[in-house]
């Protein structure tokens, strides 16, 4: 089905930066410490589907962040290509993921394994302390996770 959709994958231009942050507007995703250069974007022909990005914090700590996918296009692998470019072309290591428990199976794919809050370089606790003590993780299990 991918293959149908003439999907492409690349890093991000700055003309992409508007269609990125409607994206992200859209599904409330996160748009802070925002750096076009960050971010890696799947296209249909010239129509931006989906981002994902690293994060970057104090200390060189990485979080991958960011990933979202049009609704339109959803189920069709988009996110998963997302992740595989971000992680093919960002090879520093470690790289976290702050995400709900429900997601681990799809990350665990990628080699993330879930870890302690305890675990967290102090910078990237910082982080995690933030979200979960936001208004919608109250009803979620928010989970950390790295891949080494």
């Amino acid at each position: 089905m991918i293959n149908e959709l003439n999907i492409s994958y690349s890093q991000a231009a700055p003309e992409d930066e508007a269609a990125i942050l409607d994206l992200l507007k859209e599904l409330e995703g996160d748009r802070s410490k925002f750096d076009i250069a960050r971010f890696y974007v799947a296209k249909i022909g010239d129509i931006l589907v989906g981002c994902v990005r690293t994060k970057m914090f104090d200390g060189g700590c990485s979080e991958l962040a960011s990933l979202a996918v049009n609704q339109n296009y959803r189920g069709k692998g988009i996110g998963s290509g997302l992740v595989a470019t971000l992680l093919s072309k960002e090879v520093a290591r470690p790289i976290f993921i702050l995400t709900e428990l429900n997601k681990e199976s799809f990350y665990n794919k990628f080699y993330f394994n879930i870890i302690a809050p305890s675990e967290l370089p102090d910078e990237f606790r910082k982080e995690y302390d933030k979200i979960i003590a936001l208004p919608f993780a109250k009803n979620l299990q928010v989970i950390a996770m790295v891949i080494r």
